[in-house]
């Protein structure tokens, strides 16, 4: 009779570098605890628009949503909120520019979160006011850390590379 071999023992909470990234309570890759201040509105607007290309929702609606949830305060909900509005806007500009850089990389094939995070990084720049250009690309990696796969924060800095560089 032979044994069977159970594989390794099921950990169900191992720290990870994500855990790096947050404040708070480790918590897992499907609801990351989200800072406050502009990174805080920027990972919303992602959310946001995540959900507004998966199902159709109006991403202002979710932004809305999604601070009161994350306890943003007024001034970056408000921040989010412009945020949202100039990537809605100016979409179809913002998806040309990021279908020149990443010419291999149909925008419409693209994975939605990168596509966000693409979308919110030139948008901001497009803003009264926007951060410093190595600021919003640094930012923009940090997110796709955070939010896209493994590959994703590579594709972020590249795609960002050849449209501020």
């Amino acid at each position: 009779m032979s044994k069977l071999n159970p594989g390794p023992e099921f950990t169900p909470y191992e720290p990870d570098r994500l855990d790096e990234l947050i404040e708070g309570d480790p918590v897992g890759e499907i609801d990351p605890a989200i800072k406050g201040g502009r990174s805080g509105a920027r990972a919303v607007v992602i959310q946001a628009l995540y959900e507004s290309d998966a199902s159709g929702h109006p991403a202002r609606a979710s932004v809305n949503r999604i601070a009161l949830e994350r306890e943003l305060s007024e001034g970056d909900t408000e921040f989010a909120l412009d945020l949202v509005e100039e990537c809605e806007s100016s979409r179809n500009d913002l998806d040309k520019r990021i279908a020149k850089a990443a010419s291999q990389y149909p925008t419409d094939q693209m994975s939605l979160v990168d596509r966000s995070i693409l979308r919110v990084a030139l948008a901001e720049l497009n803003m009264q006011d926007p951060a410093p250009e190595r600021v919003i690309a640094n930012e923009a990696v940090e997110l796709a850390k955070l939010f896209g796969s493994d590959s994703s924060p590579k594709f972020i800095n590249g795609v960002l590379g050849a449209l501020l560089g």
